[in-house]
């Protein structure tokens, strides 16, 4: 008898509670993007999914890719690929604006995002173990729910008397063959480097980067420490 409670103790929830064994170093994760803007009830939605192996991350949507490489010396480099016409831009660490925050791009929040806000509850355990935090900046509200042993955004939701935006996971995979061939794929793209643009405006598709203003903006980072990535995508809707 004593066995069996001592088994079954082992196997009580606070055991596993911290843990999630499930291949988090590789994943693949869809979100949808709603925005409502309440006087003229114009109701939108986007999706993208991210991709992340331990040293990348893509996000990617059905017009761009934007993946992010962390280097060694933890430097980040833009990629921006473009999957219809299989070529990619490549920018260098040093032509990037603003600061550079790792686990904003890997996550969409930052660590330090996160730390800015207040805890409400957590549930679930294991893999499933979600924290959710709100905080409150003048008349934006935002409440995030955060799955905390995946690193993995569940949902943000940002709301004003006049707006609100919510970006929500509707699915996750943790694949590794199937993420690594996805980075592959795009590793094989035809790549020009965004310094040399100016000497190919001959080529077709560097001249109708160009013109899109797909270029200039490419390389502005666009998401920051605060969390201000996901108050609008400028630049991104042409």
């Amino acid at each position: 008898m004593k066995a069996a409670i001592l088994l079954a103790s082992l196997l009580s929830p606070l055991a596993v509670a911290g843990q999630c064994d499930m291949n988090t170093g590789f994943t693949q994760a869809d979100y949808t993007v709603t925005t409502d803007i309440v006087a003229n009830k114009q109701h939108t939605e986007n999706t993208f999914t991210l991709w992340r192996t331990p040293h990348q991350v893509a996000k990617q949507n059905p017009q761009f890719i934007e993946l992010w490489q962390q280097l060694r010396n933890q430097q980040i480099r833009p990629i921006r690929y473009f999957q219809h016409a299989q070529r990619g831009i490549e920018y260098q660490p040093s032509e990037v604006q603003g600061e550079q925050d790792w686990s904003s791009k890997y996550q969409l929040v930052s660590d330090k995002f996160l730390a800015s806000m207040t805890h409400q509850k957590s549930t679930g355990e294991g893999c499933e173990l979600t924290e959710y935090y709100t905080q409150q900046q003048g008349e934006s509200k935002i409440e995030l729910s955060w799955l905390a042993n995946q690193k993995l955004l569940k949902a943000i939701r940002i709301s004003t008397p006049t707006y609100s935006r919510e970006i929500a996971l509707t699915a996750s995979h943790h694949n590794q063959q199937k993420i690594q061939a996805e980075f592959a794929k795009w590793d094989n793209y035809q790549t020009t480097d965004y310094a040399d643009i100016g000497d190919n405006e001959s080529d077709p598709f560097l001249a109708k980067m160009i013109n899109l203003g797909f270029v200039e903006h490419g390389a502005s980072g666009f998401y920051d420490a605060q969390g201000n990535q996901l108050k609008g995508e400028h630049g991104h809707h042409h």
